[in-house]
């Protein structure tokens, strides 16, 4: 049985919010980020499709103005939080990498 490794309590993210992490995997440091939802999280990959750069130009801020999407600080493409799909910008019809996390004991963690 692989034990989740923890990221930070859940309520170290504002709700709705997002917190940015910098990660191993494979040998390799990964950024990510967390968006929550009430008790639900969600995990991505901190790179826009379109040009692979990071998502956020300040930390931990990856949300619209709105808390409703992720937004793009290079140019304004907005995610569905859920999916992770493009529903504005120029990616259209891609989508930002899932990283996989859950909730477990009042803390995010790394499935």
């Amino acid at each position: 049985m692989t034990i989740p490794t923890p990221l930070c309590a859940l309520a170290d993210i504002e709700n709705p919010g997002a917190k940015g992490f910098t990660v191993e995997q494979d040998g390799a440091r990964l950024r990510i980020f967390v968006v929550r939802r009430d008790d639900e999280v969600f995990g991505y990959v901190n790179s826009c499709p379109h040009v692979g750069a990071p998502l956020n130009q300040e930390e931990d801020k990856f949300l619209d103005i709105f808390k409703t999407g992720i937004l793009c600080a290079n140019h304004f493409a907005l995610f569905d939080i859920e999916s992770g799909g493009c529903v504005r910008g120029p990616c259209q019809g891609r989508g930002l990498t899932p990283f996989p996390v859950a909730v477990h004991g009042g803390q995010v963690v790394i499935l």
